[in-house]
């Protein structure tokens, strides 16, 4: 198997977030944790396992954490236990290429995505956490339990192994392009339903990458009635999310922006500390800087909401005091699990399919790069670029 994969070595990631910063030729060197190369390929580790040819990956947010080392051991999850190498890609699309004697609703050619990661019900010894057994995974209380299987891969190669309940089957209805969409459409669906839209609200996204462009779509479809503002930096971004649903686009000075949109009362105070009363009913923050997390709270009205999607591996830090004085409800997005949806329960990935299949959902124009994978730095270093035309960039593989 050729993968690209990141090696848990601290003294290698301590070397290449020090040297990164004057030198970035380093992200792409031997010092660094990310390398690109051969593993040995495994045998299938059980009767329920499935391995799968990758046709098409995209790379996201994470992905360029991990690539240019962002994560630092300060942050929560870093105090679990975790694996040695772990393997980059899960935006997936692929074919099914070898199943196991278990696995009896899948067969060689099927199209399939990467739905999951592994959750303690892909583990026979231990019995399934309250979260697994609603469906929400991602929230997996065992998650850091039990022996993982060596090797596995993911999508940035030409082929990885999982658990048949992390799969899940990609209809024919739905292009090999829109399906390597569909996990970051569910992290959008899914925030959208953690707290979604009231009639007549302000909503505010900000960022129109992949996840915000999808948040404006979900928004809309949740609740046509409610009034969508995006906040955006490049021009070609802010006509595709008015193109997908935005009514409004913030211009100029922010701060006096939001105020004019709302109605809020603007305040100036010394050395630039700004602060808006009567803001927005609902902000989706797509990026999760300290700055976007900093300002959201300030341009959210009493009893506002503010919803945290994009993120960062890093900590963060915010003036948290608008939390108290406007009593504002902070909402965690962890990428998917099941929705309840018109009184009835259903998982992200079956909702958003079923709403791309409609042709709610409008995914054409998202994917603005494509690259083999060989050609991975250039990939990598276009998508860390900020200010060129680039929404998803993908590997083609095979």
């Amino acid at each position: 198997m050729k993968s690209i994969y990141f090696d848990v070595n601290i003294p290698k990631i301590f070397a290449t977030k020090l040297l990164g910063r004057v030198k970035p030729s380093v992200y792409f060197s031997r010092i660094s944790p990310v390398q690109y190369g051969y593993i040995p390929d495994q045998d299938l580790p059980g009767a329920n396992w499935v391995r799968v040819k990758n046709k098409m990956t995209g790379i996201c947010g994470a992905d360029l954490s991990m690539f240019f080392v962002k994560a630092t051991p300060k942050i929560s999850i870093a105090a679990l236990p975790g694996v040695p190498r772990a393997f980059m890609g899960h935006e997936v699309i692929g074919q099914v290429v070898e199943i196991a004697s278990g696995v009896t609703d899948l067969k060689t050619g099927d199209r399939v995505t990467l739905q999951r990661f592994l959750p303690c019900c892909s583990m026979k010894e231990l019995p399934l956490c309250d979260p697994c057994r609603e469906g929400n995974y991602t929230l997996c209380e065992n998650f850091s339990e039990g022996a993982l299987p060596a090797n596995l891969g993911a999508g940035f190669g030409d082929h990885f192994i999982a658990h048949r309940s992390q799969l899940v089957k990609v209809p024919d209805q739905i292009t090999d392009d829109q399906a390597v969409l569909l996990e970051p459409a569910s992290v959008s669906l899914h925030a959208v339903l953690k707290r979604p839209p009231k009639n007549g609200e302000k909503v505010l996204v900000i960022g129109a990458g992949t996840i915000g462009l999808n948040v404006i779509q979900f928004a809309k479809i949740i609740n046509p009635e409610c009034s969508v503002f995006l906040l955006e930096k490049i021009d070609f971004k802010k006509e595709l999310g008015r193109t997908l649903g935005a009514d409004h686009i913030l211009e100029g000075d922010p701060y006096e922006a939001v105020a004019k949109a709302t109605g809020g009362k603007l305040y100036r105070g010394p050395l630039g500390n700004n602060n808006i009363l009567g803001g927005f009913d609902l902000i989706y923050d797509c990026v999760g800087h300290s700055g976007t997390i900093h300002d959201s709270l300030r341009w959210l009205k009493a009893k506002g909401s503010y919803v945290m999607i994009g993120n960062q591996l890093e900590p963060v830090a915010f003036d948290q005091t608008p939390l108290w004085q406007q009593e504002l409800s902070i909402v965690g997005v962890n990428a998917h699990g099941c929705e309840k949806y018109k009184g009835k329960r259903i998982s992200s990935f079956d909702l958003a399919m079923q709403m791309i299949k409609q042709g709610k959902v409008n995914l054409n124009g998202f994917i603005t790069h494509r690259f083999p994978l060989d050609e991975y730095k250039e990939a990598f270093s276009l998508a860390r670029d900020k200010t060129g035309q680039v929404i998803k960039i993908v590997f083609l593989i095979g």
